[in-house]
């Protein structure tokens, strides 16, 4: 991880690569897996602003050198979790 310039850049650019896939899929679905998508794209919002707030409010004290670094390596690490668990949902939606 670079800078946390990057780190807000990764949680925008993946978390819209979710929400994208689930309003291309949505229009070809049923109201019901229309209506999880929905729960979906906004469980991700939710989710993106719970981490960039944690990217610029960092819980470490105190907040120097490799505790830092940790700090967000973890944040980096629960991103990919989070998305890569929508895109199996999404995938299960779609099937």
């Amino acid at each position: 991880m670079a800078s946390k310039k990057n780190l807000k850049k990764d949680i925008n650019y993946l978390i819209d690569e979710v929400i994208g896939t689930s309003l291309m899929h949505q229009s070809s679905k049923d109201e019901k897996i229309q209506a999880r998508m929905d729960e979906l794209i906004k469980e991700m919002l939710a989710f993106r602003e719970e981490l960039v707030e944690k990217v610029n409010q960092p819980d470490v004290d105190p907040p120097k050198g490799k505790k830092l670094k940790a700090y967000y390596r973890d944040l980096y690490s629960e991103l990919l979790t989070k998305v890569n668990d929508a895109f199996e949902q999404l995938n299960k939606l779609v099937e």
